[in-house]
């Protein structure tokens, strides 16, 4: 036998594995062993929600279950906000929150109030209980459907006839007989030699 990294293997027979040489993934500062990447079993969840109910500190949790601090404090708040012990999904794509009852009342609060912010919509989608904190579209999703489906309602188009206020100021073309702006070709230019 030869010691590699820390592990005994049987050159004669490398599928001679023991026990503990059957494990994957690595080892961590506290000597528990994690797959990167990968969801913690629910073993181990339930036994930290449990110790957690029984007033034990998370850092007394992290080094009696041999689990990472940060993973025992993320496990607690997701258990705390949501009341599952069920890690989150790997990969995929975040369930559609952006329904035609959530756009319908994007475009009526940015009809209402043109100059309304993005994270203004948030709170007004989640104060009128349009969405709840679960379902509620990012700041950056709501900028989203502002820009893609519902355009910009505080601008008018080019096309769109602008009348001027009561309390404009009239031009200076118009004024002393100029009807209309200079033009390049109406410029007279004078040369002088010196």
């Amino acid at each position: 036998k030869v010691v590699n990294n820390g592990s005994m293997r049987n050159l004669k027979n490398p599928c001679n594995l023991s026990n503990t040489e059957k494990t994957y993934g690595e080892v961590n500062q506290l000597g528990g062993v994690f797959v990167n990447g990968r969801p913690l079993p629910n073993a181990i969840r339930i036994r930290i929600v449990e110790l957690a109910q029984l007033g034990i500190r998370p850092c007394d949790i992290s080094r009696q279950l041999r689990v990472s601090h940060g993973c025992v404090s993320k496990i607690l708040a997701r258990y705390n906000d949501t009341g599952s012990i069920l890690p989150g999904a790997i990969g995929g794509s975040k369930p559609r929150v952006t329904t035609p009852n959530v756009v319908k009342s994007i475009r009526d609060y940015k009809q209402g109030d043109p100059g309304i912010f993005a994270w203004e919509i948030r709170d007004r989608l989640l104060a009128d209980a349009v969405c709840d904190k679960y379902n509620v579209p990012s700041v950056s999703s709501i900028s989203r459907i502002l820009r893609n489906k519902i355009g910009n309602l505080s601008q008018p188009s080019q096309y769109d006839s602008k009348p001027s206020p009561p309390h404009s100021f009239p031009s200076v073309h118009g004024v002393n007989g100029i009807d209309k702006p200079p033009v390049e070709s109406d410029i007279k230019y004078t040369q002088v030699n010196f």
